[in-house]
């Protein structure tokens, strides 16, 4: 098994040469602390279930589904769903509406049986004892991407967050220790989408080669591709103004990137963030040649920073931010609600984004909580309004209330 400390490697703590002035930090009031009573070992995602406990997964595997006490800032009762280890790596979790929970089941940096190795598995309610691997054969990175978040949509489909295998869109050279010289395939690098609710289902994966190669065909699997371009979205969040919306992982490695489908360029310079809007077919910008053989337009690896903005990047964010939670109320003042909650791991901060009226614009930004601890999943208490947030380095749920 991968040590804990792999995620340290999964999530790059990429660092921008030139960091923009910090955001004023906000003057509402609200309550905030570790929820007690439990004890974490880097938690990677929570979500709350229709039984309205909160769900918890850890790095290496452990799932909690926790009780919550009336007032949201302690555990009555924590029942482990997964022992430490049944799984390589958990980096997402997901419940859906009949209570089963979902995760996505990764190995990292080519750790594993090749690069089709990573899966998503279910625990079945109510009881969670049996492990359903419902999708198997998704990309595995060389380096440091994953499969990340799981949510369900308002359509009821699966949305998964799969990580890109290249660091810009093109292979590295075959003895590089970091990216072992895989190439992207048909599903990496992208917001993939699975009706894994419909009894004829099909998640099994199969492709014409066990190589991660530009030419690798997806032979059957009813997993598809809703939004390409996407380098290590490490978060994605639907809003109940009808968006997706999600955070980008930018590039600082030292690999070329891919200018066309024959082209290789300079390596991107200290790429940061980005905060997109995502809509079904719409590229943003991270290349992939295997997918640019009927759509030459993903073999170009778009940087944030051209002349030409990205259609859908709402906004540059701090490098390595991870997490996104739309703001409704319960803990804020009421304007903010509709808004826009960002987590910025490697900075330890919390922002709020003010969207414009269509949600399809950033209008301004402000800090609303430092000193957290790599904050990597959020959720707010469909009943309480609570907001929760794991903190992955700290390894504790912090709750924000409402003041007083």
């Amino acid at each position: 098994m991968r040590s804990a400390g792999a995620l340290l490697i999964v999530l790059s703590l990429l660092l921008v040469a030139c960091d923009p002035p910090p955001p004023p930090v906000t003057d509402a009031e609200f309550a905030t602390g570790p929820v007690e009573g439990v004890t974490l070992t880097q938690p990677t995602s929570i979500d709350f279930g229709p039984d309205g406990r909160l769900y918890v997964s850890e790095v290496l595997g452990r799932v909690l589904a926790i009780t919550l006490s009336e007032d949201g800032r302690s555990a009555i009762d924590v029942q482990t769903l997964a022992q430490p280890e049944e799984f390589e790596q958990v980096l997402g979790l997901a419940v859906e509406a009949s209570g089963d929970v979902y995760v996505s089941d990764n190995y990292i940096n080519g750790i594993g049986d090749g690069p089709f190795a990573n899966r998503v598995v279910r625990l079945p309610a109510p009881d969670f004892s049996s492990r359903e691997t419902v999708i198997s054969g998704l990309p595995v990175s060389g380096h440091n991407h994953g499969t990340n978040d799981l949510e369900f949509g308002p359509d009821g489909r699966l949305y998964i967050a799969q990580g890109g295998m290249t660091s810009s869109g093109a292979p590295s050279e075959p003895d590089d220790s970091r990216w072992l010289g895989w190439d992207e395939t048909p599903l990496s690098g992208a917001i993939l989408a699975a009706d894994v609710t419909d009894p004829d289902f099909d998640g099994a994966l199969v492709y014409d080669t066990d190589d991660a190669t530009s030419e690798t065909n997806l032979l059957s699997g009813d997993v598809e591709v809703f939004s390409p371009g996407h380098r290590n979205t490490f978060d994605i969040e639907f809003h109940s103004n009808g968006h997706l919306y999600s955070v980008d992982n930018g590039s600082s490695e030292p690999v070329p990137a891919s200018l066309d489908c024959d082209t290789l360029g300079p390596p991107p310079d200290n790429d940061p963030d980005q905060l997109n809007v995502v809509t079904e077919g719409n590229y943003y910008g991270h290349a992939n040649r295997n997918r640019g053989r009927s759509d030459p337009t993903q073999c170009e690896n778009i940087s944030p920073f051209d002349e030409t903005p990205r259609a859908g990047m709402l906004r540059l964010i701090p490098p390595s931010t991870n997490s996104v939670l739309e703001i409704e109320a319960g803990v804020f003042p009421d304007a903010w609600t509709g808004d826009l909650l960002i987590g910025w791991w490697s900075g330890g901060e919390l922002r709020r984004m003010l969207l414009s009226g269509d949600g399809l614009s950033v209008e301004s930004e402000e800090i609303v909580l430092q000193g957290v601890s790599a904050p990597i999943s959020m959720v707010q208490d469909p009943i309480t309004g609570l907001i929760y947030v794991a903190e992955f380095a700290g390894g504790v749920i912090t709750f924000l209330a409402p003041a007083g």
